[in-house]
């Protein structure tokens, strides 16, 4: 399934801006005032990631890919699991960036870049990058560092996290909104200490062992890093990041020597993830279908991956016939694969084959009634098909166990809106809102809401008011935090 971004874009300048401006009453994050910040308990942790990973879903360009997400989140707790001094439930995201880099924010939330995933040659490679900012959480540094420069001069959230978040993604602007946040910083800003980078990497090989990964990827993919950064003219947006010292290379080097050497083989979610990744978010779709047909030529190249990356980027040409008589191949193997069973769903809305999608996608509903993968597909497909009564059962039905899911609310909002009933539409907006961290134009949404309501809608104009309320004194609660 391929959808849209739901993102509300800025560009760095006036991200930037909103970084370093002091707080106020319209703003989304709140100014936690000279010394607000100076101990960091694990439950404001939890509470302020999440709220600046809200804000960043609406500040970055997030992708929202079911099949990708639960990759990358099945891999991400596979890592936590092993790991120690776990405080809180970890989630897992992607940013849609061809550069090599993740993040980390308080609270246990962690960000990939699709550039990672493309450039790992195994599993164990991607792993280690993961492996390495969930240590960044369990071992506190970054609260740690917010707490460190808390106590040297004021701070707001806005600044000291918006700082963190962009630095990943844009180094030079990550740094110079620090600085302006700080008035001086000690050295690049929020570039982990050297100490906190080899704990990361010691850490970080000890839960991969753990988990089942190869912890000599570790050295591997440094080596790899600091190869592809001799050609080129700026440095990688990792090692801006991450700090590659020639020590720390050979400290982890010397560190994966420590455990045995295994033949770990990449699963099948690896090499389908990586396809996705590489047909949908590192090349044009021209393009990529030339990669996929030159690795499908190779020597070993002729892989269900390859395939599949090919069945997508002939999709996404408009090669309906070709794509669907490929994925149609692939589906003869494993009917139930999800990979396949969602550029096959594609494949079918395209060529406008309603009721056979619908049919598929029911079967595969009732098999796994609780998986994102199968309901979106199957909520997408009813609202093209008209169903919309159907989608929104569906979609409501996921939102009861996953409500953060963006993607859910977008199309939540579409079925609505096809049905005429504009309170609910506008609800559903505003609850999108919320998930981006954007307050007022939640309150706004759910004003229209209520402006859409009959005067007999008495029970529902209750709800909807105390639901409003809710979200303004959460928005004056963290304003005073």
């Amino acid at each position: 399934m391929k959808f849209s971004a739901v993102t509300q874009p800025l560009v760095y300048g006036l991200f930037l801006a909103l970084l370093v401006t002091p707080v106020k009453s319209h703003s989304t994050l709140p100014d936690l005032g000279s010394n607000g910040f100076s101990v960091i308990t694990p439950e404001k942790e939890k509470q302020i990631g999440d709220v600046m990973m809200r804000q960043t879903r609406g500040s970055l360009p997030m992708v929202y890919d079911p099949l990708l997400d639960e990759y990358i989140n099945s891999i991400g707790n596979r890592l936590v699991a092993h790991a120690a001094d776990v405080r809180f439930p970890f989630k897992f995201y992607w940013v849609q960036d061809k550069n090599i880099n993740a993040f980390a924010t308080l609270g246990g939330n962690v960000a990939s870049h699709t550039g990672t995933l493309a450039v790992a040659d195994n599993e164990s490679e991607f792993a280690s990058v993961m492996a390495h900012e969930v240590v960044h959480v369990t071992q506190r540094h970054i609260a740690r560092f917010v707490e460190a420069q808390s106590q040297k001069a004021p701070l707001t959230l806005a600044g000291i996290l918006g700082a963190i978040v962009l630095a990943t993604v844009n180094p030079e602007a990550g740094m110079a909104a620090m600085m302006a946040t700080q008035g001086a910083a000690q050295q690049s800003s929020i570039n982990f200490t050297r100490s906190n980078e080899q704990e990361a990497d010691r850490i970080g090989m000890r839960v991969m062992a753990d988990a089942g990964f190869d912890p000599y990827a570790v050295p591997d993919f440094f080596r790899k890093l600091t190869e592809q950064n001799r050609f080129i003219n700026q440095q990688l947006s990792f090692l801006q990041t991450h700090p590659l010292s020639q020590s720390r290379v050979s400290d982890t080097r010397l560190r994966a020597e420590q455990f045995q050497r295994r033949f770990i083989p990449d699963s099948q979610d690896f090499t389908l993830s990586k396809a996705r990744v590489l047909a949908r978010y590192q090349y044009n779709a021209k393009d990529a279908e030339q990669v996929f047909r030159r690795m499908l030529r190779e020597p070993g190249g002729n892989t269900k991956a390859n395939q599949y990356g090919l069945a997508i980027t002939l999709l996404d040409n408009g090669n309906l016939e070709q794509a669907r008589q490929l994925t149609e191949q692939l589906l003869e193997t494993d009917q139930h694969n999800l990979y396949y069973i969602d550029v096959y769903t594609d494949i079918l809305l395209a060529q406008k084959e309603y009721k056979m999608c619908l049919e598929m996608l029911e079967k595969q509903y009732l098999l796994r009634p609780n998986n994102q993968v199968v309901t979106l597909n199957y909520a997408n497909a009813a609202l093209k098909a008209g169903a919309h009564r159907l989608a929104v059962h569906l979609l409501k039905s996921l939102l009861f166990y996953k409500n953060d899911n963006i993607i859910a609310y977008d199309m939540l909002s579409d079925a609505y809106k096809a049905l005429g009933d504009l309170a609910k539409f506008y609800e559903a907006r505003a609850d999108l809102s919320y998930q981006l961290a954007n307050y007022p134009k939640a309150i706004d949404d759910l004003n229209e809401a209520l402006n859409q309501l009959k005067q007999e809608d008495k029970l529902e104009n209750r709800r909807l008011e105390a639901k409003k309320n809710q979200l303004q004194s959460e928005f004056n609660r963290l304003q005073r935090m």
